[in-house]
C-alpha cells in the first residue's frame, strides 16, 4: 500500500487539468451556442478544478521534498503550478460575487484561458522533468 501512495501527484494531477480544459471548452461552447447550462457546467468544473489544486500541489510538493529534488525545471514547474493555483483561488470569491452581472461569462473564460495557459506551462516543465532528466521513473 505504501508503494501506491509514493507517487500521489502524476496519479492526481491529471484531474484539475482536465476539469479546467474542459471547463473553459465548454465556457466557450456555450457561450458559442448561447447554452446556460453548459456555462453552468464550465462554472461546476471550474470549482471542482479549483477545489482539488491545493490537493495536487501539495502532494507534488511533499514528493519534490521526500525524493529531494532540486533542479531548475522542477522550479519553473512549481511557478507555473502555484500560479495557476493562486489565480484560480484569487478569483473565485470575485467570480462567485458576480458571477449573474453582465459581462461575467466573458470575463470567465479569459480566466479559464489564463489558467489554462499556465497549466500547459507547468505541465510542459513536468513532463520535462520525467522525459528528459527520469524524475520518477526509476521509482
Amino acid at each position: 500500500m505504501d508503494s501506491y501512495f509514493q507517487l500521489l501527484h502524476p496519479k492526481l494531477v491529471h484531474f484539475p487539468i482536465a476539469l479546467i480544459i474542459s471547463a473553459m471548452g465548454m465556457q466557450a461552447l456555450g457561450l458559442f451556442f448561447k447554452k446556460d447550462s453548459w456555462c453552468k457546467s464550465a462554472w461546476i468544473m471550474f470549482v471542482l478544478a479549483v477545489l482539488s489544486m491545493p490537493v495536487v500541489v501539495l502532494a507534488g510538493l511533499w514528493e519534490a521534498q521526500r525524493l529531494h529534488l532540486h533542479h531548475p525545471v522542477l522550479d519553473m514547474h512549481k511557478r507555473f503550478a502555484f500560479s495557476a493555483m493562486w489565480l484560480s483561488i484569487g478569483v473565485l470569491p470575485v467570480l462567485w460575487f458576480i458571477r449573474h452581472k453582465k459581462g461575467f461569462q466573458i470575463v470567465f473564460l479569459i480566466i479559464l484561458i489564463m489558467v489554462s495557459m499556465l497549466l500547459g506551462l507547468a505541465a510542459q516543465q513536468g513532463g520535462r522533468m520525467v522525459y528528459e532528466y527520469g524524475v520518477g521513473v526509476s521509482q
